[in-house]
């Protein structure tokens, strides 16, 4: 197993979306679910001979191949989501960070005092679950660009428009580039793949391609406090390939996501996570500094759940934000 640090470019715009309603899908994601790209790279290795039907369903039975979501890169700048401790003043633009001091009283059994107020006097909007980033030595917000376009249905009969059948779709624009971590096992030998992420990909959608470079695992943290880099699934115990995670406290709110689509078995069932950004009171065993960037997969309903459980250290965090 290697860990890799993934950059995907999209040369096509992706429909992307986390919310179906009845004139199309609106609302994009601002980023790539780890089960997403990890489809899309497995779907990529298929078509192009790499992997055998064989090979797909054993990866449905013995996940090897492992991604994070993939989130925005801004000016060359990595964008990860923001903490509980983490508020935005509208009045000021400024970013407030009280992560430090609030993971240090986590770690005391001190329960953290929340600030209400900016020092202009303007109540502060929380940030948690944002995509935030560093820039010259501060905190700030990150959009991915969209866009909102009409469609017609294409009758399959004649390949003509299809009457009253029009529908909306909002798309993450084409140049959009994103970083994720891909734990790549050992019969995985490319460097550059292209995919497609998303619906619509027979339309030309979602297309880009993906860059795999080494990258160095952080020192090991056994005992502490940790940030979720994607929703966690709020068991007391994950375990895999070895690495236990004991959760012994969870600050964050709790969401409804259906885990997406299997090659092999179809769709996956909706599970309860605690959102991305929360904070985590953890024990780690095991060889786990590469697995715990990727998110150890944990089997539901008879299917395997990847790309959620990613964990950070605090300051492995940190220097994700290059802060």
């Amino acid at each position: 197993m290697r860990l890799m640090e993934g950059r995907i470019v999209l040369e096509s715009p992706a429909i992307i979306t986390q919310r179906r309603v009845e004139r199309g899908f609106v609302k994009p994601a601002d980023h790539i679910p780890g089960s997403m790209l990890r489809g899309a790279i497995l779907t990529a290795l298929f078509r192009s001979g790499m992997l055998s039907q064989a090979d797909l369903k054993r990866e449905a039975e013995e996940p090897s191949l492992l991604a994070s979501p993939a989130y925005p890169v801004w000016n060359s700048a990595r964008s990860a989501p923001a903490t509980p401790f983490m508020f935005y003043c509208r009045k000021c633009g400024t970013v407030i960070d009280t992560t430090p001091e609030s993971t240090d009283m986590l770690r005391r059994d001190e329960e953290p005092r929340l600030p209400l107020l900016h020092e202009c006097g303007e109540p502060y909007k929380p940030l948690y679950g944002s995509l935030i980033m560093g820039a010259n030595g501060k905190l700030k917000g990150v959009r991915v660009h969209t866009f909102r376009a009409s469609s017609a249905a294409i009758g399959k009969d004649r390949g003509s428009i299809v009457r009253e059948m029009l529908f909306d779709y909002e798309a993450i624009a084409e140049g959009t580039e994103f970083w994720a971590w891909i734990l790549a096992p050992d019969w995985l030998h490319t460097t550059r793949i292209e995919v497609a992420v998303g619906r619509g990909q027979s339309r030309g959608f979602g297309w880009g391609e993906l860059r795999l470079e080494p990258t160095s695992q952080p020192p090991q943290q056994t005992q502490g406090v940790f940030v979720a880099f994607s929703p966690l699934l709020a068991l007391q115990s994950l375990q895999w390939g070895g690495c236990t995670v004991t959760q012994m406290k969870i600050f964050g709110r709790t969401i409804r996501q259906q885990a997406g689509w299997d090659y092999a078995y179809g769709f996956r069932p909706i599970v309860q996570l605690a959102g991305r950004g929360s904070i985590i009171l953890a024990e780690v065993s095991g060889e786990a500094a590469a697995m715990l960037r990727v998110g150890l997969p944990v089997k539901v309903a008879g299917s395997w759940l990847t790309g959620i459980n990613a964990l950070l250290s605090v300051d492995d965090y940190y220097r994700v934000l290059g802060d």
